[in-house]
């Protein structure tokens, strides 16, 4: 993994991204196979969308919820808890800078 970039200096700035490798093979690839098994293991279970009526928005949300969930619980990515609370803001959408 890359060094991660400075925060930006204050609120609007850019906020630099670092590169990842998307690629077959890559270990993106690999945690995003193991994360999507979570999503869609919680989206036949009996709280999910296939049993319980609820907007798209709930079924996006609950989703990444259980893939984010399970990859944090298996130790597979972490959360820089002192880097997130240092910055200004978070940019909310990927296409944001």
């Amino acid at each position: 993994m890359p060094e991660k970039p400075p925060l930006p200096a204050s609120m609007f700035d850019p906020f630099p991204r670092v590169p990842v490798d998307t690629d077959a093979g890559s270990a993106f690839a690999d945690v995003l196979g193991i994360g999507t098994g979570a999503a869609d293991g919680w989206m036949l279970s009996d709280e999910g969308p296939t049993k319980v009526e609820m907007p798209l928005a709930g079924v996006v949300g609950g989703a990444v919820r259980e893939a984010l969930l399970h990859l944090l619980e298996l130790g597979f990515i972490d959360i820089d808890e002192d880097r997130m609370r240092a910055a200004h803001g978070w940019p909310m959408y990927r296409g944001d800078a």
